[in-house]
């Protein structure tokens, strides 16, 4: 089966499947920023609402010891929304680069490569501080995930992207 793609596409398997991983994520983190997007306009309508106001202070008065409604007076709605604002704009950058590295890949960019090296050495570096701080599994599974992408962006890829600069020597050559 895979000989097949191999043929089909004119692309080695670990291309086509990094190609493939950096698409769906990039389109998965557009998607879930464009959601963050809209959950900090969903706050912003929700903490100007004097319904939602009325509601916090009937259950205050209600309740003086209510750790929940406490909460919900104590914080402070904007914070949340600054918040979830980054955190949307973040995703939708970070899945923009990813759609941009495998599309650019795809067609044999050899810039993109250079930036695809920087930008996994960034992500890998980022991500050991990351589980230095605070581990988990799925960090480690991304941390490795990343750290053979970077690997195949270093040593694999220039295999199959041919000669750097080979169209500026046939530009020349005219």
């Amino acid at each position: 089966m895979f000989q097949k793609l191999d043929k089909y596409f004119k692309r080695p398997i670990g291309l086509i499947l990094i190609v493939l991983y950096k698409g769906v994520w990039g389109l998965v983190e557009i998607i879930l920023g464009i959601l963050a997007l809209i959950f900090s306009s969903l706050i912003r309508h929700a903490a100007a609402s004097d319904f939602i106001r009325g509601l916090i202070a009937r259950g205050i008065a209600e309740d003086p010891q209510g750790i929940f409604i406490n909460w919900l007076a104590a914080h402070d709605p904007s914070g949340i929304l600054q918040k979830s604002i980054s955190l949307g704009l973040g995703l939708i950058i970070l899945g923009v680069i990813d759609l941009a590295i495998a599309i650019a890949v795809w067609f044999r960019s050899w810039f993109v490569r250079d930036i695809g090296i920087v930008f996994f050495s960034g992500v890998a570096i980022y991500g050991i501080a990351s589980l230095a701080i605070n581990f988990s599994f799925f960090k480690l599974l991304a941390v490795v995930l990343n750290i053979s992408i970077l690997f195949y962006f270093w040593q694999m890829l220039p295999k199959h992207l041919g000669q750097r600069g080979k169209r500026a020597v046939n530009n020349n050559s005219n």
